[in-house]
């Protein structure tokens, strides 16, 4: 997906419309941090909603991980 960051976009991705997509799924951003709820891509990930997800930005950069 690629889109600009609006009012209208943010979280565009959320919860719910992670589980309209198919388990089979893919979602890759390449547009902006904040179009895709982290939280919810976290948990959809986690549970097997969709199979995976590609990112390259993030709403907090540069990311902060511990592993």
């Amino acid at each position: 997906m690629h889109t600009p960051l609006s009012n209208e976009t943010r979280n565009l991705f959320d919860g719910a419309r992670l589980r309209r997509m198919k388990k089979s799924a893919f979602l890759i951003n390449a547009a902006r941090g904040g179009v895709v709820n982290e939280e919810y891509l976290f948990h959809a990930l986690q549970n097997n909603v969709i199979a995976g997800a590609a990112a390259d930005v993030f709403v907090q950069e540069p990311l902060r991980c511990s592993v």
